[in-house]
């Protein structure tokens, strides 16, 4: 990928005036535009009516509930649900159930996630013929007014209505039947009046325009620039309460690409959008399309390049003033027409089939292991960080080849920071916090900063990854513990209490927080102590398994750099010790009775190491230390006959916890 701008220096030292309370004005806004609704920008087109097969769309509506969707645009085919001129609607899908459109929307509504209602193209009963709209504008119309009635006036699912999709582009202007942009004015004059007259709330969305990047624009294949400039001197402005658009671009958004006339990253291209909304009137910008493919074509990307662009071209769609709403294309990898629903095959090359964050798969199973792409964690994550927040400030837009956005909101502060200059800054915060729980573009912890006098140190040391750094996260309701700020509930309040407390897994260093499981991506409650990591397994309440400990030890062993498997394999052992045949390894006292007071098998696992002499760096102590699955059992001779002569290892602060910054 192309990053056009590089650090200059290996090492950037900034610093954030970010004190605890203190408010920051908001991004000014552009001159003379709105800034309506910012507050639920996260959205995805997954069109669910002709995608997803009617058995299907509880788990397609249960995904995207996962994935934190506020917004989805349900694309109704108008040559789907009316055969003949005059001739009835039908709304509720075939006999292989497809096209159900009552039952999509009304599983979405029933979730909690909006709608917005695409409708278009031309008629079924002049496909293929692509008469001129005069013939069958008043048909259009008819079709506006039965959907927004239906869904609108008489259901209450739908309020925002987009009128036709990319109707610049040749394939869906010109072939099927908008032959000028007169045509297209048109069809938004009259779908806006009988849209208004079937709902009186309704709003309308003007047909999402693309971007012609590189070939020639012609009378029947328009750049979006250019076609809006001919529907503002049309008057097609006054016929819409919300301008769409598909910024698709080759390359990043941080990216300076040549666009014919000039070149334009994508904060350019949205603000040159902002000259058209001054010239013709001011509209909100939804982005209905944006995404890009991880075909291995040219123009495709790999999976976590997909799941880092999305990231940051939603960051940089939402520091823009103008700008309310982004929908990701797509929700799911698509098939290309024809293929069978039960047996979806892509070629790896085909650009159009791989935008999605799910892949495509039969069944439906949110179970699935190898469904959600890295793209997927990534949506969930932004969403989870930053939903219900609202920008405060970019602190850095690329300088030196890093971004920096704050937001804050219902007493949290999340920063989000990423790189894509060569060289890995350290970044100084003043934070004027007590801790920042740092965690990764798809949800994993990365560390807990403890800050020193008020600061933290962060290192993006992944190129184009963003970072997610939270600032004193508030508790949650439940036993709460001052000593670090952080409480316990639910079912892990009951197993830490009943399993052995503060002495057995030390305080709580965060809150329940969602990760991925490795492997599946499968999000997974969890909650990190000092000696354990608790993982919340709901689907199995009412067994013994509920809650489940991370195995901290093999993790602790593999961030060594050693292979506990490489040791030789025991096979005998003194009458005074136990042998594990399944590792190899001998547990001897005293470490067999702290084995078996903290739990056994269950809670501390099997022998990873004989126990073997360590030397504390700091203090000098020589002590004995013996790893396993889930712990580490320390001997201290030096604590003999006190309590903590025999002690478990904190694996939990030492995978997480730093003081001031990270390494």
């Amino acid at each position: 990928m192309h990053y056009p701008t590089q650090l200059t220096r290996a090492v950037l030292v900034l610093v954030l005036l970010a004190l605890a309370g203190t408010t920051l004005p908001p991004p000014a806004q552009a001159q003379g535009l709105p800034w309506q609704d910012k507050g639920t920008p996260f959205g995805v087109v997954a069109a669910l009516g002709n995608r997803v097969r009617a058995d299907e769309i509880p788990a397609a509506v249960a995904l995207m509930r996962e994935a934190g969707v506020q917004w989805q645009r349900e694309e109704i085919f108008w040559d789907r649900v009316q055969q003949h001129p005059g001739g009835p609607y039908d709304w509720d899908g075939d006999d292989a159930g497809r096209y159900n459109y009552d039952l999509a929307i009304g599983a979405q509504a029933a979730a909690g996630i909006q709608i917005l209602g695409l409708l278009d193209y031309n008629p079924a009963w002049f496909k293929g013929k692509n008469p001129r709209p005069e013939e069958w504008i008043a048909d259009w119309g008819d079709y506006v007014y039965s959907a927004v009635a239906r869904y609108g006036r008489d259901r209450g699912q739908i309020t925002y209505w987009e009128l036709w999709n990319e109707p610049n582009l040749a394939a869906s202007g010109y072939e099927s039947g908008l032959y000028t942009v007169a045509d297209f004015v048109r069809i938004l004059e009259v779908g806006r009046a009988a849209a208004l007259a079937a709902d009186p709330n309704a709003k309308i969305v003007m047909g999402g325009l693309a971007p012609i990047w590189s070939e020639a624009p012609t009378p029947r294949h328009y750049d979006y620039f250019d076609y809006l400039d001919q529907v503002g001197r049309l008057g097609g402005w006054r016929f819409v309460d919300v301008i769409a658009i598909h910024p698709y671009r080759p390359n990043t958004p941080e990216g300076d690409t040549w666009r014919r006339d000039q070149s334009l990253t994508f904060s350019q291209e949205l603000s040159r959008l902002d000259a058209v909304l001054r010239a013709y009137g001011p509209r909100p910008i939804w982005l209905t399309e944006l995404g890009w493919s991880t075909s291995q074509s040219y123009l495709g990307v790999d999976e976590d390049t997909q799941a880092f662009l999305l990231v940051r071209s939603y960051l940089l769609a939402m520091a823009h003033p103008s700008v309310e709403k982004i929908f990701w294309y797509d929700f799911r990898d698509d098939t290309p027409p024809g293929t069978p629903y039960e047996r979806p095959t892509t070629s790896p090359g085909e650009i159009e089939s791989r935008y999605g964050l799910l892949r495509r798969a039969y069944p439906l199973d949110p179970a699935r292991g190898d469904l959600r792409k890295p793209s997927f964690l990534a949506y969930r994550t932004m969403t989870e960080m930053l939903g219900g927040l609202s920008l405060q400030g970019v602190t850095l837009d690329g300088s030196d080849g890093v971004f920096w956005h704050r937001y804050a909101g219902g007493g949290r502060r999340v920063d989000v920071l990423w790189r894509t200059g060569e060289s890995a800054p350290m970044i100084t915060v003043a934070c004027g916090c007590r801790e920042a729980l740092v965690r990764a573009w798809n949800g994993e912890v990365r560390y807990l900063l403890a800050s020193a006098g008020g600061q933290i140190v962060i290192h993006p040391d992944q190129l184009g990854a963003p970072l997610y750094i939270e600032y004193d996260p508030p508790a949650r309701p439940g036993r709460a513990f001052p000593a670090t700020g952080h409480s316990i509930g639910g079912d892990i309040r009951a197993f830490w209490e009943s399993r052995g407390g503060l002495a057995r897994f030390g305080y709580p260093l965060t809150e329940e927080i969602v990760e991925p499981e490795p492997g599946s991506g499968r999000p997974r409650v969890v909650q990190y102590f000092e000696r354990a990591r608790f993982e919340h397994f709901p689907e199995l309440s009412g067994t013994p398994y509920v809650i489940q400990l991370s195995r901290l030890g093999e993790a602790a062993l593999q961030r060594q750099g050693f292979d506990w498997r490489s040791l030789p394999y025991q096979t005998e052992a003194p009458p005074e010790c136990r042998i594990f045949p399944e590792t190899g390894r001998r547990l001897c006292p005293p470490f067999l009775a702290a084995w078996e007071q903290a739990g056994g098998i269950d809670l501390v696992g099997l022998p990873l190491t004989e126990a073997a002499p360590v030397a504390d760096e700091a203090s000098g102590e020589r002590y004995a230390a013996q790893y396993f699955e889930r712990a580490r059992i320390e001997h201290h001779p030096v604590q003999a006959g006190t309590p903590y002569e025999i002690q478990l290892g904190l694996l939990g602060r030492e995978q997480i916890a730093r003081w001031g910054g990270m390494p």
